[in-house]
């Protein structure tokens, strides 16, 4: 499959081009992004389309000290050897993310960052429906991406990105992305970064 083996090769600088794109060399906005998700020591957390695994340490981080959980599922095996690594446990799953391995209220919360708008798009449908079937019955689900970049090339690159998904798509979710996570989810809300940068959308199952 192309995209995955693009993803693999892709996996070897992911997470410079990440940084360079979002302006947070320093990670603060995964650290922010961990903050608001307010875990609670118990819970089981679910990092879809982890990649490298950037995220799913920071909320490993919150855990750290109580019986809860952080698991990573991505389709690229070597965006998961990176997140392997990078978190030092083997919490992570190769699959499709349409198409979930797991049962019906498995977890409290499932967290998706930059990679929401690099889902196909036929695919992001089966994707919040399997969100919403894996999530318990109080659970939520934080996705966090960029706003739309100010800078040229950056912008640039961010149209790149919702190529993935195929931009008329993209565009729509976009314009009205509230509705489109209000179809899956009782209450739908934006928080914005410090940076102004980028969102974070908090839905309640």
């Amino acid at each position: 499959m192309f995209r995955q083996k693009y993803y693999d090769f892709f996996s070897k600088f992911y997470d410079k081009f990440i940084k360079l794109h979002s302006g947070d060399k320093q990670e603060k906005l995964r650290e922010f992004f961990a903050e608001t998700a307010e875990l609670k020591t118990s819970y089981k957390v679910l990092d879809i389309c982890c990649g490298t695994g950037s995220t799913t340490l920071f909320l490993q981080k919150k855990l750290s000290h109580g019986k809860g959980e952080v698991f990573g599922i991505d389709f690229s095996f070597g965006m998961l050897k990176k997140a392997v690594e990078k978190c030092g446990n083997n919490n992570f799953l190769l699959s499709d993310v349409s198409e979930m391995p797991f049962k019906d209220n498995t977890f409290d919360i499932v967290t998706c960052t930059f990679a929401f708008y690099e889902l196909k798009g036929d695919n992001v449908n089966n994707v919040l429906c399997e969100i919403n079937r894996i999530l318990n019955k109080n659970g939520k689900f934080l996705m966090m991406e960029h706003e739309m970049p100010k800078k040229f090339i950056i912008r640039v690159l961010f149209y790149i990105r919702l190529m993935s998904m195929g931009l008329g798509k993209a565009m729509k979710i976009l314009k009205d992305e509230n509705k489109t996570f209000e179809k899956y989810f009782n209450s739908v809300k934006k928080v914005t970064s410090p940076s102004n940068n980028s969102k974070i959308w908090i839905c309640m199952k």
